[in-house]
């Protein structure tokens, strides 16, 4: 492939994972069974390029609240991917909640990081999407 065609070509992958939202209304874990890592996944789409990791913060997220989206994205020798268009969607399979989308911004290293709300408690799959190039 030439160094043209190189620069041209794009990479997306997309992570899809099933998040479940919690209820406001339930009680506090204690202290020592609070998880301290929201990392819920590393995978790469097949054919992929890109490795991601996500992490939430809060781990367990409440809805109603905002929760902290971190992506770190790797190609597949481990190495950082900087300037990539990161983008997250959050879709509740059983009912439509309208659009529910936002971006992540390039914190550098391979991070990325953006803010999303769920709006209501049960299931639901963020779709995380990077793409690199035109």
């Amino acid at each position: 492939m030439s160094e043209k065609l190189a620069l041209r070509r794009w990479v997306t992958v997309v992570a899809c994972l099933l998040l479940l939202v919690g209820c406001k209304k339930q009680e506090e874990q204690p202290k020592s069974e609070v998880k301290k890592s929201g990392i819920i996944a590393t995978q790469a789409a097949p054919g992929s390029a890109f490795k991601m990791s996500l992490d939430l913060e809060p781990p367990q997220p409440q809805f109603g609240d905002k929760t902290r989206f971190r992506v770190k994205v790797s190609d597949p020798a481990g190495a950082p991917v900087s300037g990539a268009q990161v983008h997250a969607k959050l879709v509740m399979p059983l009912m439509d909640m309208g659009k529910n989308e936002f971006d992540l911004a390039d914190k550098g290293k391979g991070e990325y990081e953006g803010t999303g709300e769920f709006t209501m408690a049960g299931e639901w799959v963020a779709t995380i999407t990077a793409k690199q190039g035109e």
